[in-house]
């Protein structure tokens, strides 16, 4: 079971392209006393805000990215590897501005040599005339702060996103942190955070200051990273927590672990349904610890981190019992689905728990053993199956006057019956279920018969949002009509 729930994160800041320059040295140059260094291959990442995006992407979050890309042949590498990572990136072609490129020359796993290629804004360029629609439209922003000059207006950011009251996480940079007044959390590294408040000879002092800068600009909450000695976290009208590193002797390079550590913070916490900062900046730890054991900017998927946090922390029997707990809850709904209300509610457990939904409809007047083997295909084919029933009326539009035979009420209890109770039952009213189809978003959409994959109804959205499209034969010579006109025949 995933600790982290669908929900969209909009970043703010200065994205980079991380180019990483990877060759021997074998030779000293004959021009100057210096190695030679012959290059073997090159890897390209978002480096900056646009890592802090890539972390936020693999953890299934919809993402968007706000942030100044050049026109420049970089900035059309990092347009790529954003739009890769399906981010949604919204920068202004500014064909002055270039993209900023840090590039590490690394021999034997060794960084030898770093080489800036810099580009700050002499103003801001960042906030556009939808910038205001993004934050209203997000659950969370996280600002990333690497003082390029992008988030030269952050106060103003600040104050529209507090006015649509949506948390506001800030990996901090500079002299002065004025600038991130009234925001929700913040997250310097030590060397940030004593450039600000002075040396902090131990643990205590650290909480002090914090405890202090928090009162002084509002900040609700203050994540201090301490390298190899984890983290302090200072809240408000809360007890400091201390976290320690969980990869001591394990570290390889700390690039990006930053980025990491307020894309999972902000994630986690947004994810918590008790909104539970403690609980999050461990993940946030967790995270961080793993990636640092990686080479270059690392980002870490939902699955691996719910899998790590859950033996770190111990979680394993928590999680058994949410889980059972979650199955005893999905299954004391009836199975007849009587409201829109009970529907979203055992979408949303079945996808708590890691369910695939599976969808069908039809009419199913007078059921018979194609319908029977259809049905029992279209259970096995997904984890929970829902079927879609047209009420009478539709029915009568789609089959006729006459039609149909039975109720709707009658239609959907032998469909229960027939399902063995392993099978949800919603009514539509419509001609197609188009419209209960968006709802659901199954994983597997099913349709019996002979038709081409987009000659069904839904198909197309289906698809569109990562599920696929299922056909099932009807058995030969079983259909409602034949049934209906031998019926017929018989009572002439």
């Amino acid at each position: 079971m995933s600790l982290f729930k669908k929900s969209k994160i909009l970043i703010i800041g200065d994205a980079m392209l991380d180019k990483y320059t990877f060759g021997s040295t074998n030779r000293i140059s004959p021009e100057a006393p210096v190695p030679i260094f012959k290059i073997e291959k090159e890897i390209l990442k978002p480096g900056g805000a646009a890592n802090v995006a890539a972390n936020v992407r693999s953890l299934d979050m919809q993402t968007d990215l706000i942030a100044n890309v050049g026109v420049d042949n970089n900035g059309r590498i990092l347009k790529k590897l954003i739009k890769d990572l399906k981010i949604n990136l919204f920068s202004k072609a500014d064909k002055n501005y270039k993209t900023v490129t840090k590039t590490r020359i690394i021999c034997k796993n060794q960084q030898l040599i770093r080489i800036d290629d810099d580009c700050e804004l002499n103003e801001n360029k960042i906030l556009g005339k939808d910038i205001e629609k993004l934050i209203k439209n997000c659950d969370a922003i996280i600002f990333s702060d690497y003082n390029k000059g992008s988030l030269g207006n952050i106060s103003q950011l600040i104050r529209i996103s507090n006015k649509f009251k949506k948390p506001v996480f800030i990996d901090p940079k500079g002299n002065n942190f004025e600038c991130y007044k009234n925001s929700f959390a913040i997250t310097p590294n030590l060397k940030e955070f004593e450039n600000i408040v002075g040396p902090c000879k131990n643990h205590a002092e650290i909480v002090k200051k914090a405890t202090n800068l928090s009162k002084k600009l509002n900040i609700n909450s203050i994540l201090v990273t301490l390298g190899p000695d984890g983290m302090i976290l200072v809240s408000k009208n809360k007890k400091y927590q201390h976290i320690k590193a969980t990869s001591e002797k394990e570290v390889f390079d700390v690039t990006g672990a930053g980025d990491t550590v307020i894309a999972v913070l902000c994630a986690a916490y947004i994810s918590s349904k008790s909104k539970d900062l403690n609980f999050a900046a461990n993940i946030a730890n967790i995270a961080a610890g793993e990636v640092i054991k990686k080479l270059g900017a690392q980002s870490i998927n939902k699955d691996e981190l719910t899998s790590l946090v859950y033996n770190d922390l111990h979680l394993e029997s928590e999680l058994e019992i949410e889980y059972y707990n979650k199955l005893d809850e999905l299954d004391d709904f009836d199975r007849i689905i009587k409201n829109p209300k009970d529907l979203k509610e055992i979408l949303s457990l079945i996808r708590s728990l890691g369910f695939s939904i599976g969808f069908t409809n039809g009419c199913f007047d007078i059921l018979h053993k194609g319908h029977t083997a259809y049905l029992d295909k279209a259970r096995n084919s997904a984890d929970f199956l829902i079927i879609g029933v047209n009420d009478d009326n539709s029915v009568k539009k789609l089959k006729g006057s006459k039609r149909p035979i039975n109720k709707i009420k009658d239609r959907m209890e032998m469909l229960r019956r027939i399902t063995l109770d392993d099978a949800f039952i919603i009514k539509f009213n419509e001609l197609t279920p188009i419209k209960l189809i968006r709802e659901i978003k199954p994983n597997v959409l099913m349709k019996g018969g002979d038709y081409k994959k987009n000659e069904i109804v839904g198909s197309e959205f289906v698809i569109k949002n990562g599920g696929i499209v299922k056909i099932i034969p009807f058995v030969e010579g079983c259909s409602t009509s034949n049934i209906i006109k031998k019926i017929n025949k018989l009572s002439d």
